[in-house]
């Protein structure tokens, strides 16, 4: 996945194996 720079999205914070992880990203259009 790849992020346009200046793209706005949402995306939620999840605890991770290997530490803290973006989950359910959004792409605002």
């Amino acid at each position: 996945k790849t992020l346009s720079e200046g793209q706005e999205v949402e995306f939620d914070i999840v605890e991770g194996a290997r530490g803290p992880q973006a989950d359910n990203v959004i792409k605002k259009e």
